[in-house]
């Protein structure tokens, strides 16, 4: 799949998404309920969608968009100036939002088994999905690499971040979940009545959509299908993070490869799952979770769910759909 092409994907599935979970409440705006305003853009390597309720909203968006800018500026592992980038080039950093988000990624690692792993660095270098032209790494290559992939060896304190020679970090499976909570936090500041926030795969659904107080309704992406969803999430508030086998990938031989690696094999995880949406109290973990699942399969992710309080819905090779804990969904026939 082109770069071009790639792109394409993303801001069709952000506009999908934005869809159905705002359809509803621009039809109360113009029925005279809250007022809505609405800003698009890009930011951790995907296309951002800020929408606002309520009264004065406006002057708000750039604020809750520069919120999302400023975090990247710290665990983009793409943007060289970055306390990522600076961590993987000196193997220390001082950064306590990035100690804070990287000891949680360690935490996860952790009670995954390592399937989740954030010093994946190596391999994702390796695979690199972000490149037009894509192939199989040799064995001998992902060997070496793997050798380098252990959570284990990274420490952290309040403010410090400390790996282990050769090693790298790559926070991108949480990073757009990470995104949403920084949104968060000044919307809770903001006097905003309620908010969307969607970077690439990871939503927020703040306060209130309308006077009535109705659900947020979010879409979850059809694996198989651009620009269709195979069923809707209802949600009072929360952070909804999907991941999947068709965001990035390539195929050869009759075989997808996707970018959600397993840690363990260093090969594209393959657990019969075609995508896993998560439901969680936090981005960060809602982001992670999902991709920890995906690799894990549906029943070893039960354990991992719980100790999270999250609930997610699964969807496998075959398209079948199941949920996993208290969840509100509804399945698109």
């Amino acid at each position: 799949m082109s770069k071009k092409k790639k792109i394409l994907c993303i801001v069709l599935s952000v506009v999908l998404l934005a869809a159905a979970v705002t359809g509803f409440a621009v039809y109360y705006f113009f029925k005279k309920d809250f007022n809505l305003e609405q800003k698009s853009g890009l930011s951790m390597g995907s296309v951002v969608t800020v929408k606002l309720f309520g009264d004065d909203t406006f002057k708000k968006l750039d604020v809750t968009k520069n919120g999302i800018d400023n975090l990247e500026k710290i665990i983009s592992r793409k943007l060289e100036t970055s306390a990522v980038s600076l961590l993987n080039k000196n193997g220390t950093v001082q950064n306590a939002v990035c100690a804070e988000i990287i000891e949680k990624c360690r935490k996860i690692s952790e009670l995954s088994g390592g399937a989740f792993d954030l010093t994946i660095g190596p391999l994702s270098s390796l695979w690199n999905f972000d490149e037009d032209v894509q192939k199989v790494p040799d064995k001998d290559e992902i060997q070496k690499a793997l050798a380098l992939v252990d959570y284990r060896k990274v420490q952290t304190d309040s403010k410090s971040v400390f790996l282990a020679k050769g090693q790298s970090v790559d926070l991108g499976a949480v990073g757009k979940g990470a995104a949403c909570d920084a949104a968060k936090t000044y919307l809770e500041k903001s006097g905003v009545k309620g908010a969307v926030v969607s970077v690439g795969g990871s939503i927020l659904a703040f306060g209130k959509r309308n006077k009535a107080g109705d659900k947020w309704r979010v879409a979850v992406r059809h694996p198989r299908k651009e620009n269709a969803y195979i069923g809707v999430i209802n949600l009072s508030e929360g952070f909804v993070s999907t991941s999947g086998d068709y965001e990035k990938y390539f195929e050869k031989d009759g075989i997808r490869y996707h970018h959600i690696l397993n840690a363990n094999t260093g090969y594209p995880a393959d657990s019969g799952l075609s995508s896993v949406t998560v439901v969680c109290g936090s981005g960060l973990l809602s982001d992670a979770l999902s991709t920890a699942c995906f690799i894990l399969g549906e029943e070893k992710s039960k354990a991992l769910l719980d100790e999270y309080s999250a609930c997610a819905v699964f969807v496998d090779k075959q398209l079948n759909v199941s949920t996993y804990g208290d969840i509100d969904f509804e399945k698109v026939e």
